[in-house]
Formats: structure tokens, C-alpha cells, sequence
């Protein structure tokens, strides 16, 4: 008997949640036996996270692989959580809000020099993405770094402990 078309989608959502399922698992064991030290894993991750925020279609994919190509040494799990994380639906929040946020660092700036804030809208998206982008970029290094030094110290001090 032929399977209904609802059950077929269910099954290919299946198998599809359990294989992303197990490449996060990967990623995740990847990361934490990877023996590079947490600064360099940090800035992998952050690397990504930053890469991923570029809101321009496919530009990110290009520059993920360009990267990836020249920096062949790079730890990859890292990297690829940092792009999984910062991905276009966590990140249309933030790019909503760059119009305002690159407004208000404008109007900040032209209140403390003698430049007047330009009303060019385009600036005030460039301004705020770059902020944005900037931030992101800084807090996931320093929260990855954090965590993966953390770890590395705790897994280190299990290890003496155990002998």
C-alpha cells in the first residue's frame, strides 16, 4: 500500500532533523577534543559568527569558503557553529534595528565633534550594521573563549584528578 504524501514528509523531516542532529554532535565532540588552544577555537568561532552576519545572499557562503580555502589550518567546527549560530533568522532582529542604531551613533557623533549627522539613510544602515556586526563579533569571541577555556581547564583538572 502506497504511503500518504503526509507521511512521507514526516519521514524525510525525520531524517533530516536526526542527520543535523548528528552533525551538531559531531561539531560539538569535534570542539571539545580538539586540542588547539582556546583562543585560536575562539577566534574560529567568532570568525564565523561574523561572516554570517554579512546580510547579503550567498556573499557570506563565498566568504566562508574563501576563508576556509586560505586559512586551511583553521579549526572547522568552530567556525561552522559561529555561521550556524549568527544565521539570517536570528539575525533579521538585528538588521532591522540598523537603521536606528547607525542613527544614534551618528547623532553621537556629530553631538560630541563639529561634523553634523548626515540624513543619508544608506549611512545609517552601514553604520548601524557595522556596529552590529562589530559587537557580535566581540562577544562571541569573548563567550567562546570563556567557555572553551573553562572547559579545557576543567577537563584538565578531571584528567589529573583521575589518575
Amino acid at each position: 500500500m502506497a504511503m500518504k504524501i503526509s507521511d512521507r514528509i514526516k519521514e524525510f523531516a525525520g531524517r533530516q532533523i536526526s542527520r543535523l542532529r548528528d552533525e551538531a554532535r559531531r561539531n560539538v565532540r569535534e570542539m571539545m577534543e580538539a586540542e588547539a588552544p582556546s583562543t585560536t577555537l575562539a577566534m574560529a568561532f567568532a570568525t564565523g559568527t561574523l561572516i554570517s552576519t554579512i546580510p547579503v545572499p550567498l556573499v557570506d557562503m563565498a566568504l566562508a569558503a574563501a576563508v576556509t580555502k586560505k586559512y586551511s589550518d583553521m579549526p572547522r567546527a568552530p567556525f561552522l557553529t559561529g555561521m550556524a549560530l549568527a544565521n539570517n533568522l536570528v539575525m533579521a532582529p538585528l538588521y532591522a534595528s540598523t537603521p536606528r542604531v547607525g542613527s544614534l551613533a551618528l547623532h553621537w557623533l556629530a553631538g560630541s565633534t563639529s561634523l553634523v549627522a548626515p540624513d543619508v539613510f544608506l549611512l545609517k544602515i552601514l553604520v548601524g550594521y557595522l556596529l552590529i556586526a562589530l559587537g557580535l563579533g566581540l562577544g562571541s569571541f569573548i563567550l567562546a573563549s570563556t567557555g572553551f577555556f573553562g572547559y579545557k581547564t576543567a577537563r584538565k583538572y578531571q584528567m589529573t584528578n583521575a589518575s
